[in-house]
């Protein structure tokens, strides 16, 4: 199981590389964050807290996800590349859409569980000034998961079907 996880993840970071190096709405430089997220509709995991960053090397937005509730814990990465986008207002307001993917693995409750799913956030940054940026997406998404313990099986559609994220990133 660590080895598909680990060769999705690889193949979504060979397939993004080769996307357009800058983001059409966002600054070249280092982006460290946090995000603040929840999902709907299949089985959705509810709130999770993530850190967001963003690498000037890589067109990847990546998240690192948490969530931990009295009886489960999950943890996950997502990654999502912005393939279009402007500005509204100079460059302080702007709309983004992207495409991406990600990977998570929970425990708790006599159970575990490893996801996988892609993403498509749509969103709306607004920086009002060059260190700091406000963003907000709605996230529509889909993905699989393997469940073993007691309620073992396949979850499909696994993650919730739609997600929206709030969040702010530092930019050096």
């Amino acid at each position: 199981m660590k080895k598909l996880v680990l060769g999705v993840v690889l193949a979504a970071i060979l397939a993004t590389g080769t996307a357009a190096a800058d983001s059409p709405v966002h600054p070249d430089g280092l982006g460290i964050g946090i995000l603040w997220g929840s999902s709907f509709g299949g089985y959705g995991y509810g709130g999770n807290i993530a850190l967001s960053l963003k690498v000037p090397s890589m067109p990847i937005f990546w998240g690192i996800t948490a969530r931990i509730q009295e009886h489960w814990t999950a943890i996950g990465v997502q990654g999502d590349v912005y393939i279009m986008g402007s500005y509204f207002v100079g460059d302080i307001l702007g709309w983004f859409l992207g495409i991406g993917g990600y990977g998570n693995f929970g425990f708790g409750n006599n159970n575990a569980a490893i996801g996988l799913g892609v993403r498509l956030p749509i969103g709306l940054t607004f920086q009002p000034i060059p260190l700091l940026e406000i963003f907000a997406n709605i996230t529509p998404q889909i993905g699989l998961a393997i469940w073993t313990g007691g309620d073992g099986g396949i979850d499909f559609p696994h993650g919730g079907l739609f997600g929206f994220e709030i969040g702010l990133r530092l930019w050096f």
